[in-house]
């Protein structure tokens, strides 16, 4: 298959062992990459077939940008790549080919199949989502072991909103939000969330590394502006 079954796991033991805190940490694991033209036509253009193929990525990117748990990356062969999963799984993909039709595959039945409208991709995703946006078995197994070592290292994103009197506090990647009437409330209770999602116990909460990104109400809140 074009779309390997290893790109299932593809992303998940990547330098995140940054962000373990019983590791010792090296230099280079704090190096971010950046890139001077990194927004999503750009990359399409640079790494996606050029300035032909952009009208396919750009109804691709309308498409998933606001489903939850899509990320869009530029996998090893720099091939750019919407995938579905947590923690850098690709349980479903989708790219542009040459042509601008879209290659589909998804990795749990090893199948891929190429469509040649957005509408098209519409009706083969939405069977598939529920099931991909939770952990897989071999995530799972992976996440388990070592006393949760992987996800300790894992760097959650969360955004953090404020109103009514409470954060709400939402992982990007899941349809679920965790309230609380201080920020510290809702980021555990999102934590919680992905334990109990994991199968983790809730006392690992507090252990997640979290990347909070506030909107201006909850930075209002917290007095970090007027």
């Amino acid at each position: 298959m074009q779309r390997s079954a290893e790109l299932a796991t593809e992303g998940i033991l990547d330098d995140r062992t940054a962000h373990t805190r019983s590791m010792e940490r090296l230099p280079y694991q704090s190096v971010r990459v950046n890139f001077a033209n990194s927004d999503y036509r750009n990359v399409c253009e640079d790494f996606g077939g050029g300035f032909d193929a952009w009208p396919a990525w750009e109804a691709l990117g309308n498409f998933l940008a606001h489903r939850p748990g899509w990320h869009f990356d530029v996998v090893k062969h720099g091939e750019p790549l919407w995938s579905l999963g947590l923690l850098g799984e690709s349980r479903l993909n989708v790219s542009v080919e040459d042509d601008g039709s879209y290659h589909c595959y998804d990795a749990d039945r090893d199948d891929d199949v190429t469509l040649s409208s957005v509408g098209d991709v519409e009706s083969w995703v939405e069977p598939r989502e529920d099931e991909a946006r939770k952990p897989s078995r071999v995530l799972l197994g992976m996440a388990r072991s070592d006393d949760w070592r992987i996800l300790k290292a894992h760097l959650f994103q969360l955004y953090v909103s404020w109103s009514d009197g409470y954060f709400a506090a939402t992982l990007p990647a899941l349809t679920e939000t965790g309230f609380g009437r201080t920020l510290a409330e809702a980021v555990n209770h999102a934590g919680q969330m992905l334990c109990h999602l994991f199968g983790a116990p809730i006392e690992l909460a507090p252990q997640l590394t979290m990347l909070l990104e506030l909107d201006v109400a909850a930075t209002r809140r917290l007095g970090f502006v007027t």
